[in-house]
């Protein structure tokens, strides 16, 4: 049986992976707001847009854990959300609040373990999605985009854009931690994860009707290896990766298209070691952490 923590089981993919991940007989410990767990997830109180809340649920977490999976994500219709720590609320929630718990959760992980980040296709530009890309991945002007000189004008823009950033974030954390000394040493593989798009889930649970009802629909249908892998599909590759039984080289990237496991190389700039270790830095003074 493995220990497997996780955030954003309430919906979308995490729940079902968490479903699958107690379904083979593994404990699973999930934060949560509220309720909207499945059967059989323990629960604690998480509010990632909280750092004091991230902290809390780091403490209460078990000091043995097999497999830690920072699946939780938000996004809104502008940039425009701040935290009660001023910081952008998509790069706060989806990066800034999963950085703190890899770090803290990092000593209570077993030799062996997993770490698990979900990130997004949208993270590199050459992927061409309905998404705009990011420009870059510097945490003081993702954090406070208003200071940005090309901050978007347009509010949905800005918005989306700020969710691709905070998917960068991700792979970029992902490829530091799989770097630390005390991950190699004790043999902890990370893998950043795309499921790509999944209409069913919880992110457009923040747009307006037209968003939800029509675009999303149709996005889904797209002729696109890149868009539209189903729900359940993306909710087994996660749990595979949590539990270790989907598993290849010790590359830190892996991308569901059309249900298929692949291994690619992530943008250019998320394998930019130079800027990979600033956002590590800049993120650990912005949650109160020594580099």
């Amino acid at each position: 049986m493995l220990t497997i923590v996780m955030t954003g089981a309430t919906s979308g993919i995490g729940l079902g992976a968490a479903q699958l991940l107690v379904a083979q007989g593994n404990r699973v410990i999930a934060g949560a707001r509220g309720g909207g767990l499945p059967g059989g997830v323990e629960s604690l109180p998480l509010d990632l847009a909280r750092l004091d809340s991230v902290r809390a649920f780091a403490d209460a977490c078990p000091d043995q854990i097999d497999s830690l999976v920072l699946n939780a994500g938000i996004q809104f219709q502008n940039a425009d959300q701040r935290t009660g720590e001023g910081y952008e609320t998509t790069f706060a929630v989806n990066h800034l609040a999963h950085y703190l718990l890899a770090r803290l959760l990092l000593p209570k992980l077993a030799s062996g373990g997993r770490i698990i980040l979900t990130s997004s296709g949208t993270h590199d530009p050459a992927e061409k999605l309905f998404v705009p890309a990011p420009r870059h991945a510097e945490a003081a002007l993702l954090a406070h985009p208003e200071n940005d000189p090309q901050r978007d004008r347009s509010p949905l823009t800005a918005g989306f854009r700020a969710y691709s950033s905070s998917k960068l974030c991700n792979l970029m954390t992902a490829r530091s931690l799989a770097m630390l000394p005390a991950v190699t040493a004790r043999k902890i593989t990370v893998h950043a994860y795309d499921p790509a798009f999944i209409p069913e889930t919880g992110l457009k649970r923040n747009a307006n009707w037209f968003a939800r009802n029509l675009l999303m629909p149709v996005i889904a249908l797209l002729p696109s290896s890149k868009i539209g892998n189903r729900l359940k599909d993306a909710s087994a590759a996660l749990a595979g990766l949590a539990d270790a039984s989907i598993d290849g080289p010790r590359v830190y990237y892996m991308a569901l298209r059309r249900g298929k496991v692949t291994w690619p190389a992530p943008s250019e700039l998320a394998r930019d070691d130079a800027a990979c270790a600033k956002l590590w830095t800049d993120s650990a003074a912005m949650v109160g952490l020594a580099e």
